[in-house]
């Protein structure tokens, strides 16, 4: 699952997924055991996170 610039990617839809069938473009996290995708970072979080590490320079 690769998404183009244009769709908006929902974290909700590839939890559980097989991690080498999906694109996390902003992260997220699968278990080495099943690997399956167990988190994924949304577009809003990620900006979040990063406006957080930008203020601590």
């Amino acid at each position: 699952m690769t998404i183009s610039v244009s769709e908006e990617f929902n974290p909700a839809e590839v939890i559980g997924k097989p991690y080498r069938e999906v694109t996390l473009p902003y992260g997220g996290g699968f278990s080495l055991k099943t690997g399956k995708i167990i988190f994924a970072t949304s577009r809003e979080e990620h900006e979040r996170i990063m406006a957080e590490l930008r203020a601590l320079e």
